[in-house]
């Protein structure tokens, strides 16, 4: 496991806190199952992005106070709790509280009045006073209002997001994008509400991180992130890990990558064009990569198996995209922007070229 001892690292996490407060970082990680985890009588089954999130912060030199009403597992025995894991690199025993819970939706997270785990649970206004101000919020919920997914959840979202800023307003909020991306209205949601609380409160931190781009949901695939489609197995749960400290690290950066993109055409047939580039570099991390068709984002992610339907339009992954609905003879336009986890982003004026008609 990487240690982020770097001093990039250090002056990063340095900037979320103020100059008068320890260095202990005090984070609530907001969710559902997959924030949650579970266990299957007397093992964790599904440990959670959590833990990961937890030891790369321990094993970087920091004292983490993870916070929450909640500090189980899903299906743990209050009154017989599993042994936390330990860091391998510090030897401290991991903080299990957070703020997530199997099954819930947004609405319910926030409104309180149920009944988890034996547990009936207040309205998250009063769930956030119960505990110290959270210095950073990861805030991943959404999955469970598939059916539901609309306008409203969307303002119950908001909701969460202005109660945290109620409690602390210099808490920094990563707000992802679902890993679950068949979740279409919240996914598409995320850009628009941040660009929303940054004109409202100019100096709130807010930032998405595109969990997404890249997540492989299928379990029968090579590389599969799942167990089930929707919980992260160990590798998803890295990754998760991985990304959000990649935007931790990324507060407050404001230099764009660096692309020459070099765009080229690699196949065709009557309706799809395949593309590729140089991958970007930047002084952070890369993100993923926009794809622009007449000046219309078009990186839509699909499933990886079973019916290739469009889900969400999510940060491309890697350096290739193949581009679909084309008509044979037309002309197009393309253009690819690189974005790191700061959301900067490349201009795309240079990047611009014409794909041939197609035969």
């Amino acid at each position: 496991m990487l240690k982020y001892s770097n001093p990039t690292w250090w002056g990063t996490i340095l900037l979320i806190l103020t100059s008068c407060q320890p260095r202990i970082l005090k984070i609530v990680c907001i969710g559902d199952s997959i924030t949650q985890g579970k266990v299957n009588r007397d093992s964790i089954t599904e440990l959670s992005y959590r833990y990961w999130l937890w030891e790369k912060l321990d094993s970087a030199g920091y004292k983490v106070d993870m916070l929450g009403s909640n500090n189980v597992w899903f299906q743990e025995n209050r009154r017989q709790r599993i042994a936390p894991p330990v860091s391998p690199y510090t030897a401290r025993t991991f903080d299990t509280d957070h703020e997530a819970f199997y099954g819930i939706k947004t609405g319910e997270l926030l409104k309180g009045g149920f009944t988890h785990d034996s547990v009936t649970y207040l309205p998250l206004p009063q769930r956030l006073l119960a505990y110290g101000k959270p210095d950073i919020a990861l805030v991943h919920i959404g999955t469970n209002d598939a059916k539901g997914d609309s306008l409203q959840t969307v303002n119950y979202l908001k909701a969460i997001i202005e109660t945290l800023y109620a409690r602390n307003p210099k808490i920094t909020i990563l707000l992802a994008k679902l890993n679950t991306p068949w979740v279409r209205f919240v996914n598409h949601s995320i850009e628009p509400i941040i660009a929303e609380f940054k004109a409202k409160y100019p100096e709130f931190k807010i930032v998405q991180v595109d969990m997404a781009s890249g997540w492989v949901n299928c379990p029968d695939v090579p590389g599969a992130m799942t167990l089930d489609w929707a919980h992260p197995n160990t590798l998803g749960q890295k990754t998760m890990a991985d990304k959000w400290v990649k935007a931790l690290q990324s507060i407050g950066d404001h230099k764009a990558p660096l692309f020459n993109a070099e765009l080229k055409i690699t196949s065709t047939t009557d309706t799809t064009a395949t593309i590729t580039w140089t991958p970007a570099s930047d002084n952070k991390y890369i993100a993923g990569y926009n794809v622009y068709v007449n000046n219309q984002l078009v990186n839509w992610r699909s499933a990886e198996c079973g019916e290739k339907s469009k889900q969400c339009i999510a940060l491309v992954f890697g350096n290739s995209f193949t581009i679909t609905g084309l008509k044979t003879g037309n002309k197009y336009v393309v253009r690819v922007k690189a974005v790191d986890f700061g959301n900067n982003f490349t201009a795309s004026e240079e990047l611009m070229m014409e794909l041939p008609r197609l035969k």
